[in-house]
Protein backbone atom coordinates (compact mmCIF):
# COMPACT_ATOMS: atom_id res chain seq x y z
CA UNK A 1 0.00 0.00 0.00
CA UNK A 2 2.75 2.43 0.98
CA UNK A 3 4.69 1.56 -2.18
CA UNK A 4 1.69 2.43 -4.36
CA UNK A 5 1.26 5.75 -2.56
CA UNK A 6 4.96 6.53 -3.00
CA UNK A 7 4.79 5.71 -6.72
CA UNK A 8 1.67 7.85 -7.06
CA UNK A 9 3.44 10.81 -5.44
CA UNK A 10 6.48 10.35 -7.68
CA UNK A 11 4.24 10.23 -10.76
CA UNK A 12 2.48 13.46 -9.78
CA UNK A 13 5.79 15.18 -9.04
CA UNK A 14 7.17 14.08 -12.40
CA UNK A 15 4.03 15.31 -14.15
CA UNK A 16 4.22 18.71 -12.44
CA UNK A 17 7.91 19.02 -13.30
CA UNK A 18 7.21 18.15 -16.94
CA UNK A 19 4.39 20.71 -17.16
CA UNK A 20 6.62 23.35 -15.55
CA UNK A 21 9.51 22.73 -17.92
CA UNK A 22 7.27 22.63 -21.00
CA UNK A 23 5.63 25.90 -19.94
CA UNK A 24 9.01 27.59 -19.56
CA UNK A 25 10.20 26.29 -22.90
CA UNK A 26 7.00 27.26 -24.69
CA UNK A 27 7.74 30.26 -26.88
CA UNK A 28 5.55 33.33 -26.70
CA UNK A 29 3.21 33.84 -29.64
CA UNK A 30 3.37 37.24 -31.29
CA UNK A 31 1.17 38.81 -33.95
CA UNK A 32 2.32 41.71 -36.10
CA UNK A 33 -0.09 44.15 -34.43
CA UNK A 34 1.12 43.07 -30.99
CA UNK A 35 4.73 43.59 -32.06
CA UNK A 36 3.95 47.11 -33.29
CA UNK A 37 2.07 48.02 -30.10
CA UNK A 38 4.84 46.68 -27.87
CA UNK A 39 7.45 48.65 -29.81
CA UNK A 40 5.38 51.84 -29.57
CA UNK A 41 4.96 51.43 -25.82
CA UNK A 42 8.62 50.64 -25.11
CA UNK A 43 10.28 52.96 -27.62
CA UNK A 44 12.56 55.62 -26.14
CA UNK A 45 11.72 57.83 -29.12
CA UNK A 46 8.03 57.75 -28.18
CA UNK A 47 8.89 58.53 -24.57
CA UNK A 48 11.00 61.45 -25.76
CA UNK A 49 8.11 62.66 -27.93
CA UNK A 50 5.75 62.55 -24.95
CA UNK A 51 8.19 64.65 -22.93
CA UNK A 52 8.45 67.11 -25.82
CA UNK A 53 4.65 67.37 -25.84
CA UNK A 54 4.61 68.08 -22.10
CA UNK A 55 7.30 70.69 -22.57
CA UNK A 56 5.30 72.34 -25.35
CA UNK A 57 2.22 72.41 -23.12
CA UNK A 58 4.22 74.12 -20.38
CA UNK A 59 5.35 76.69 -22.95
CA UNK A 60 1.69 77.41 -23.69
CA UNK A 61 1.10 77.99 -19.98
CA UNK A 62 4.12 80.28 -19.89
CA UNK A 63 2.81 82.28 -22.86
CA UNK A 64 -0.57 82.70 -21.17
CA UNK A 65 1.17 84.20 -18.13
CA UNK A 66 2.03 87.33 -20.13
CA UNK A 67 -1.69 88.00 -20.58
CA UNK A 68 -2.36 88.20 -16.84
CA UNK A 69 -1.32 90.93 -14.37
CA UNK A 70 2.15 90.70 -12.87
CA UNK A 71 2.01 91.25 -9.10
CA UNK A 72 4.99 91.57 -6.77
CA UNK A 73 5.57 92.60 -3.15
CA UNK A 74 8.64 93.94 -1.39
CA UNK A 75 9.47 94.41 2.31
CA UNK A 76 12.66 95.97 3.70
CA UNK A 77 13.74 96.47 7.31
CA UNK A 78 16.62 98.95 7.58
CA UNK A 79 18.83 99.79 10.62
CA UNK A 80 20.47 103.19 10.24
CA UNK A 81 23.72 103.11 12.18
CA UNK A 82 23.97 106.82 11.50
CA UNK A 83 20.66 108.41 10.70
CA UNK A 84 20.62 110.75 7.67
CA UNK A 85 20.07 114.45 8.42
CA UNK A 86 19.43 117.69 6.54
CA UNK A 87 21.43 120.82 7.23
CA UNK A 88 19.19 123.86 7.67
CA UNK A 89 20.65 127.22 8.80
CA UNK A 90 23.46 125.41 10.54
CA UNK A 91 21.11 123.07 12.27
CA UNK A 92 20.99 119.32 11.61
CA UNK A 93 17.46 118.09 11.14
CA UNK A 94 17.17 114.24 11.28
CA UNK A 95 15.32 112.81 8.29
CA UNK A 96 15.05 109.27 9.53
CA UNK A 97 15.37 107.57 12.89
CA UNK A 98 17.28 104.43 13.83
CA UNK A 99 14.87 102.01 12.16
CA UNK A 100 13.04 102.19 8.85
CA UNK A 101 10.37 99.93 7.34
CA UNK A 102 9.72 99.96 3.58
CA UNK A 103 6.95 97.80 2.10
CA UNK A 104 5.18 97.97 -1.22
CA UNK A 105 2.83 96.06 -3.52
CA UNK A 106 3.16 96.56 -7.27
CA UNK A 107 0.88 95.43 -10.09
CA UNK A 108 1.62 95.71 -13.80
CA UNK A 109 -0.70 94.82 -16.68
CA UNK A 110 0.19 94.88 -20.37
CA UNK A 111 -2.64 96.60 -22.22
CA UNK A 112 -1.38 96.56 -25.79
CA UNK A 113 1.87 95.29 -27.30
CA UNK A 114 1.12 95.50 -31.04
CA UNK A 115 0.80 91.71 -31.36
CA UNK A 116 3.76 90.63 -29.26
CA UNK A 117 1.76 88.86 -26.56
CA UNK A 118 -0.68 87.39 -29.08
CA UNK A 119 2.14 86.13 -31.30
CA UNK A 120 3.88 84.51 -28.34
CA UNK A 121 0.68 82.69 -27.40
CA UNK A 122 0.06 81.53 -30.99
CA UNK A 123 3.66 80.33 -31.24
CA UNK A 124 3.32 78.30 -28.06
CA UNK A 125 0.07 76.68 -29.25
CA UNK A 126 1.61 75.90 -32.65
CA UNK A 127 4.65 74.42 -30.96
CA UNK A 128 2.35 72.07 -29.04
CA UNK A 129 0.71 70.97 -32.30
CA UNK A 130 4.13 70.47 -33.89
CA UNK A 131 5.19 68.12 -31.10
CA UNK A 132 1.97 66.11 -31.37
CA UNK A 133 2.42 65.72 -35.11
CA UNK A 134 6.09 64.86 -34.64
CA UNK A 135 4.98 62.04 -32.34
CA UNK A 136 2.74 60.71 -35.12
CA UNK A 137 5.71 60.71 -37.50
CA UNK A 138 7.80 58.80 -34.95
CA UNK A 139 4.98 56.28 -34.46
CA UNK A 140 4.76 55.74 -38.21
CA UNK A 141 8.51 55.20 -38.53
CA UNK A 142 8.49 52.71 -35.66
CA UNK A 143 5.61 50.77 -37.18
CA UNK A 144 7.43 50.66 -40.52
CA UNK A 145 10.66 49.41 -38.94
CA UNK A 146 8.88 46.74 -36.86
CA UNK A 147 6.89 45.51 -39.86
CA UNK A 148 10.04 45.04 -41.93
CA UNK A 149 11.79 43.35 -39.00
CA UNK A 150 8.81 41.01 -38.51
CA UNK A 151 8.75 40.14 -42.22
CA UNK A 152 12.51 39.68 -42.22
CA UNK A 153 12.27 37.01 -39.51
CA UNK A 154 9.64 35.17 -41.52
CA UNK A 155 11.77 35.43 -44.65
CA UNK A 156 14.78 34.07 -42.76
CA UNK A 157 12.67 31.19 -41.42
CA UNK A 158 11.50 30.30 -44.92
CA UNK A 159 15.01 30.55 -46.38
CA UNK A 160 16.27 28.24 -43.62
CA UNK A 161 13.50 25.74 -44.43
CA UNK A 162 14.40 25.87 -48.13
CA UNK A 163 18.10 25.35 -47.32
CA UNK A 164 17.28 22.37 -45.12
CA UNK A 165 15.05 20.94 -47.85
CA UNK A 166 17.89 21.38 -50.33
CA UNK A 167 20.20 19.43 -48.01
CA UNK A 168 17.61 16.66 -47.70
CA UNK A 169 17.21 16.60 -51.48
CA UNK A 170 20.97 16.16 -51.86
CA UNK A 171 20.77 13.16 -49.53
CA UNK A 172 17.87 11.76 -51.55
CA UNK A 173 19.96 12.23 -54.68
CA UNK A 174 22.61 10.06 -53.07
CA UNK A 175 19.95 7.46 -52.30
CA UNK A 176 18.91 7.60 -55.94
CA UNK A 177 22.53 6.87 -56.83
CA UNK A 178 22.41 3.78 -54.61
CA UNK A 179 19.23 2.60 -56.33
CA UNK A 180 20.77 3.17 -59.74
CA UNK A 181 23.60 0.79 -58.94
CA UNK A 182 21.78 -1.49 -56.50
CA UNK A 183 22.78 -4.49 -58.56
CA UNK A 184 26.46 -3.64 -58.43
CA UNK A 185 29.13 -1.39 -56.99
CA UNK A 186 28.56 2.40 -56.94
CA UNK A 187 31.29 4.21 -58.91
CA UNK A 188 33.64 5.98 -56.51
CA UNK A 189 33.63 9.24 -58.52
CA UNK A 190 29.82 9.44 -58.57
CA UNK A 191 29.65 8.77 -54.85
CA UNK A 192 32.28 11.44 -54.12
CA UNK A 193 30.40 13.96 -56.24
CA UNK A 194 27.18 13.24 -54.34
CA UNK A 195 29.01 13.56 -51.01
CA UNK A 196 30.41 16.86 -52.26
CA UNK A 197 26.91 18.10 -53.09
CA UNK A 198 25.74 17.24 -49.58
CA UNK A 199 28.77 18.91 -47.98
CA UNK A 200 28.34 22.07 -50.06
CA UNK A 201 24.79 22.57 -48.76
CA UNK A 202 25.66 22.36 -45.07
CA UNK A 203 27.36 25.81 -44.96
CA UNK A 204 24.28 27.22 -46.70
CA UNK A 205 22.11 25.87 -43.88
CA UNK A 206 24.50 27.32 -41.29
CA UNK A 207 24.42 30.70 -43.01
CA UNK A 208 20.61 30.60 -43.10
CA UNK A 209 20.56 29.89 -39.35
CA UNK A 210 22.87 32.84 -38.77
CA UNK A 211 20.58 35.10 -40.83
CA UNK A 212 17.62 33.94 -38.75
CA UNK A 213 19.50 34.67 -35.51
CA UNK A 214 20.31 38.18 -36.74
CA UNK A 215 16.71 38.76 -37.84
CA UNK A 216 15.43 37.74 -34.38
CA UNK A 217 18.07 39.93 -32.76
CA UNK A 218 16.84 42.96 -34.68
CA UNK A 219 13.20 42.23 -33.78
CA UNK A 220 14.08 41.72 -30.11
CA UNK A 221 15.90 45.05 -30.05
CA UNK A 222 12.75 46.82 -31.25
CA UNK A 223 10.58 44.98 -28.72
CA UNK A 224 13.10 45.28 -25.85
CA UNK A 225 13.05 41.49 -25.46
CA UNK A 226 15.89 39.33 -24.25
CA UNK A 227 18.47 38.89 -26.99
CA UNK A 228 17.99 35.12 -27.23
CA UNK A 229 14.18 35.21 -27.15
CA UNK A 230 12.40 33.46 -30.04
CA UNK A 231 8.72 34.48 -30.18
CA UNK A 232 6.47 32.47 -32.48
CA UNK A 233 5.27 34.81 -35.24
CA UNK A 234 1.62 33.98 -35.84
CA UNK A 235 0.68 36.54 -38.49
CA UNK A 236 0.86 34.56 -41.70
CA UNK A 237 2.16 36.08 -44.89
CA UNK A 238 -0.49 36.39 -47.58
CA UNK A 239 -0.03 34.42 -50.77
CA UNK A 240 -2.32 36.61 -52.91
CA UNK A 241 -2.30 40.39 -53.16
CA UNK A 242 -4.98 42.88 -54.24
CA UNK A 243 -4.51 45.58 -56.85
CA UNK A 244 -4.04 49.17 -55.70
CA UNK A 245 -6.29 52.20 -56.17
CA UNK A 246 -3.61 54.66 -57.25
CA UNK A 247 -5.79 57.78 -57.40
CA UNK A 248 -7.11 57.19 -53.87
CA UNK A 249 -3.61 56.58 -52.51
CA UNK A 250 -2.18 59.71 -54.12
CA UNK A 251 -4.92 61.87 -52.58
CA UNK A 252 -3.94 60.60 -49.13
CA UNK A 253 -0.40 61.90 -49.54
CA UNK A 254 -1.52 65.40 -48.58
CA UNK A 255 -2.71 64.07 -45.20
CA UNK A 256 0.55 62.27 -44.41
CA UNK A 257 1.85 63.35 -40.97
CA UNK A 258 5.23 64.15 -42.53
CA UNK A 259 3.49 66.76 -44.73
CA UNK A 260 1.31 68.06 -41.91
CA UNK A 261 4.38 68.42 -39.70
CA UNK A 262 6.20 70.47 -42.34
CA UNK A 263 3.09 72.66 -42.81
CA UNK A 264 2.92 73.35 -39.08
CA UNK A 265 6.62 74.21 -39.07
CA UNK A 266 5.98 76.76 -41.84
CA UNK A 267 3.11 78.29 -39.82
CA UNK A 268 5.36 78.43 -36.76
CA UNK A 269 8.09 80.16 -38.77
CA UNK A 270 5.55 82.77 -39.96
CA UNK A 271 4.48 83.49 -36.38
CA UNK A 272 8.12 83.83 -35.33
CA UNK A 273 8.61 86.54 -37.95
CA UNK A 274 5.55 88.42 -36.66
CA UNK A 275 6.82 88.06 -33.09
CA UNK A 276 10.21 89.59 -33.90
CA UNK A 277 8.61 92.45 -35.86
CA UNK A 278 6.53 93.37 -32.82
CA UNK A 279 9.70 94.51 -31.01
CA UNK A 280 9.78 97.54 -33.33
CA UNK A 281 6.59 98.85 -31.71
CA UNK A 282 5.79 100.30 -28.26
CA UNK A 283 4.37 98.42 -25.31
CA UNK A 284 1.55 100.07 -23.37
CA UNK A 285 1.10 98.98 -19.76
CA UNK A 286 -0.93 100.07 -16.75
CA UNK A 287 0.58 99.95 -13.29
CA UNK A 288 -0.41 100.48 -9.70
CA UNK A 289 1.55 100.72 -6.45
CA UNK A 290 0.70 100.65 -2.75
CA UNK A 291 3.44 101.63 -0.26
CA UNK A 292 3.44 101.38 3.54
CA UNK A 293 6.59 103.01 4.95
CA UNK A 294 7.82 104.58 8.15
CA UNK A 295 10.73 105.21 10.50
CA UNK A 296 11.13 105.07 14.27
CA UNK A 297 13.23 104.04 17.26
CA UNK A 298 11.97 100.45 17.15
CA UNK A 299 11.16 97.78 14.57
CA UNK A 300 8.47 97.86 13.53
CA UNK A 301 7.96 101.61 13.95
CA UNK A 302 4.92 102.88 15.83
CA UNK A 303 1.71 103.19 13.84
CA UNK A 304 1.87 106.96 14.20
CA UNK A 305 5.14 106.96 12.28
CA UNK A 306 3.84 104.77 9.40
CA UNK A 307 2.11 106.17 6.36
CA UNK A 308 0.46 104.60 3.30
CA UNK A 309 0.57 105.92 -0.24
CA UNK A 310 -1.02 104.68 -3.48
CA UNK A 311 -0.37 105.48 -7.11
CA UNK A 312 -1.58 104.39 -10.54
CA UNK A 313 -0.34 105.22 -13.99
CA UNK A 314 0.09 104.39 -17.63
CA UNK A 315 3.49 103.53 -19.08
CA UNK A 316 4.54 103.51 -22.73
CA UNK A 317 7.85 101.82 -23.55
CA UNK A 318 9.06 102.98 -26.97
CA UNK A 319 12.13 101.26 -28.50
CA UNK A 320 14.12 103.96 -30.25
CA UNK A 321 17.43 102.35 -31.13
CA UNK A 322 18.88 98.93 -30.33
CA UNK A 323 21.83 98.83 -32.69
CA UNK A 324 19.94 96.89 -35.37
CA UNK A 325 19.43 93.81 -33.19
CA UNK A 326 15.67 93.62 -33.80
CA UNK A 327 16.07 94.01 -37.57
CA UNK A 328 18.77 91.34 -37.62
CA UNK A 329 16.64 88.89 -35.63
CA UNK A 330 13.70 89.57 -37.93
CA UNK A 331 15.78 88.86 -41.05
CA UNK A 332 17.00 85.61 -39.48
CA UNK A 333 13.41 84.50 -38.87
CA UNK A 334 12.48 85.42 -42.45
CA UNK A 335 15.30 83.19 -43.72
CA UNK A 336 14.17 80.35 -41.46
CA UNK A 337 10.63 80.78 -42.75
CA UNK A 338 11.94 80.38 -46.30
CA UNK A 339 13.87 77.28 -45.23
CA UNK A 340 10.68 75.79 -43.78
CA UNK A 341 8.79 76.52 -47.00
CA UNK A 342 11.49 74.85 -49.11
CA UNK A 343 11.52 71.86 -46.74
CA UNK A 344 7.75 71.52 -47.14
CA UNK A 345 7.99 71.63 -50.91
CA UNK A 346 10.76 69.03 -50.91
CA UNK A 347 8.83 66.84 -48.46
CA UNK A 348 5.80 66.80 -50.76
CA UNK A 349 7.90 65.98 -53.81
CA UNK A 350 9.83 63.23 -52.00
CA UNK A 351 6.71 61.52 -50.64
CA UNK A 352 4.95 61.67 -54.01
CA UNK A 353 8.03 60.16 -55.66
CA UNK A 354 8.35 57.45 -52.98
CA UNK A 355 4.67 56.57 -53.25
CA UNK A 356 4.80 56.34 -57.04
CA UNK A 357 7.99 54.29 -56.87
CA UNK A 358 6.46 51.89 -54.33
CA UNK A 359 3.32 51.48 -56.45
CA UNK A 360 5.36 50.71 -59.57
CA UNK A 361 7.55 48.24 -57.67
CA UNK A 362 4.47 46.61 -56.14
CA UNK A 363 2.90 46.02 -59.55
CA UNK A 364 6.16 44.75 -61.01
CA UNK A 365 6.71 42.39 -58.10
CA UNK A 366 3.20 40.97 -58.49
CA UNK A 367 4.06 40.00 -62.07
CA UNK A 368 7.41 38.64 -60.93
CA UNK A 369 5.76 36.61 -58.17
CA UNK A 370 3.36 35.00 -60.62
CA UNK A 371 6.23 33.97 -62.89
CA UNK A 372 8.37 32.83 -59.95
CA UNK A 373 5.59 30.61 -58.57
CA UNK A 374 5.17 29.05 -62.00
CA UNK A 375 8.93 28.49 -62.12
CA UNK A 376 8.79 26.72 -58.73
CA UNK A 377 5.98 24.46 -59.92
CA UNK A 378 7.83 23.55 -63.12
CA UNK A 379 11.17 23.13 -61.31
CA UNK A 380 9.56 20.82 -58.76
CA UNK A 381 8.08 18.64 -61.51
CA UNK A 382 11.36 18.64 -63.39
CA UNK A 383 13.34 17.68 -60.28
CA UNK A 384 11.09 14.76 -59.33
CA UNK A 385 11.06 13.52 -62.91
CA UNK A 386 14.84 13.85 -63.23
CA UNK A 387 15.42 11.99 -59.97
CA UNK A 388 13.11 9.20 -61.09
CA UNK A 389 14.86 8.97 -64.45
CA UNK A 390 18.28 9.08 -62.79
CA UNK A 391 17.42 6.01 -60.73
CA UNK A 392 16.81 4.09 -63.96
CA UNK A 393 19.74 5.58 -65.86
CA UNK A 394 17.69 8.02 -67.95
CA UNK A 395 19.46 11.15 -66.62
CA UNK A 396 22.97 12.09 -65.61
CA UNK A 397 24.25 13.08 -62.19
CA UNK A 398 24.74 16.65 -63.39
CA UNK A 399 21.15 16.75 -64.66
CA UNK A 400 19.91 15.71 -61.22
CA UNK A 401 22.02 18.19 -59.25
CA UNK A 402 21.28 21.05 -61.66
CA UNK A 403 17.57 20.29 -61.42
CA UNK A 404 17.68 20.41 -57.62
CA UNK A 405 19.61 23.70 -57.62
CA UNK A 406 17.06 25.21 -60.00
CA UNK A 407 14.24 24.22 -57.66
CA UNK A 408 16.01 25.69 -54.62
CA UNK A 409 16.85 28.90 -56.49
CA UNK A 410 13.25 29.29 -57.67
CA UNK A 411 11.88 28.80 -54.14
CA UNK A 412 14.28 31.38 -52.71
CA UNK A 413 13.29 33.80 -55.46
CA UNK A 414 9.60 33.44 -54.52
CA UNK A 415 10.35 34.22 -50.86
CA UNK A 416 12.53 37.18 -51.78
CA UNK A 417 9.88 38.65 -54.08
CA UNK A 418 7.19 38.20 -51.42
CA UNK A 419 9.37 40.06 -48.91
CA UNK A 420 9.80 42.88 -51.44
CA UNK A 421 6.02 43.01 -51.93
CA UNK A 422 5.47 43.32 -48.19
CA UNK A 423 8.12 46.00 -48.06
CA UNK A 424 6.29 47.84 -50.86
CA UNK A 425 3.04 47.61 -48.90
CA UNK A 426 4.75 48.94 -45.79
CA UNK A 427 6.23 51.80 -47.80
CA UNK A 428 2.76 52.68 -49.08
CA UNK A 429 1.17 52.46 -45.61
CA UNK A 430 3.99 54.60 -44.26
CA UNK A 431 2.73 57.44 -46.47
CA UNK A 432 -1.02 56.90 -46.72
CA UNK A 433 -2.31 55.23 -43.55
CA UNK A 434 -2.73 56.43 -39.99
CA UNK A 435 -1.18 54.76 -36.96
CA UNK A 436 -3.27 53.88 -33.92
CA UNK A 437 -2.52 56.39 -31.18
CA UNK A 438 -0.62 55.09 -28.15
CA UNK A 439 0.09 56.97 -24.97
Amino acid sequence: MSINVFQHIRLKALLCFTVLISTQLMAKELTLDEAVNIALIKSENIQQSLLDMELAQEQVEEAWSSVYPQISAQVQGIRHTKAPVLQFNGTSVPVKQDWELLSSLQINQVIYSFGRVGSALKMAKLSSKVQKKAKEVVEREIRYAVELSYYNVQLAQNILKISQDSLENAKKNQQALQKRFQGGRVPRLDNLRMESEIASRKPVVSNAKKSLDLAYLQLNLFLKNKIDERPVLTTKLESSFASLNESSLKKKTADAPQIKLSELQVDLAVKQVDFEKSYHYPTISAFGNVSHNGTGDTMPPDDDNLFTSTSIGLMINIPLYEGGAVSSRTRQKVLKRRQAQIKLQKQVEDLEMKLQSSIVEYKTNLDRLKSAKEAVNLSKQAYYLTRSRYETGGATRNDLNDSERSLTSARIQVETIMFEIYQNKSDIRRITEKVAQNG
